[in-house]
């Protein structure tokens, strides 16, 4: 017999809960070692529990929100550096070297801005970054 969690469930079932309600359920659940889906299945369909999950690592908790909105917002301005240096290439010209320079001095900031906020202590010293 195939494993139930692999079949495909595109059917949706909306069911709304009270707060209260919603809590038991989800202690229910995680007692059990399923998902609340899967506890909901099973009661519903007279079928026995499916197998516990693992439990997952849990995430590390994030020191400082501020810099780490900083360092993803500058993150999604790298494609833009690349594709201008990328274009300055294919054009035949080689990029100046104070850009690969700075392009180098965001990546380095990026990093390690991105790790201080997780509470990575092994990092470089921030750098100042140049620029917007």
């Amino acid at each position: 017999m195939a494993d139930p969690r692999q079949e495909n469930r595109s059917f949706p079932i909306p069911t709304r809960f009270s707060g209260t309600e919603r809590d038991q359920l989800t202690r229910a659940a995680e007692a059990a070692g399923v998902s609340r889906s899967d506890f909901i299945r099973a009661a519903t369909l007279s079928q026995p529990l499916p197998p516990a999950r693992p439990r997952r690592a849990s995430r590390p908790t994030v020191e400082d929100g501020d810099k780490l909105a900083l360092a993803l917002s500058a993150v999604g301005r790298i494609g833009n550096n690349v594709n201008q240096l990328a274009h300055i290439a294919n054009a035949g010209r080689w990029p100046e070297l104070a850009e690969l320079q700075q392009a180098v001095s965001d990546i380095r900031w990026m990093r390690n801005t991105l790790m201080q906020s997780l509470g990575v202590q092994d990092t470089a010293p921030t750098m100042e970054r140049k620029g917007p």
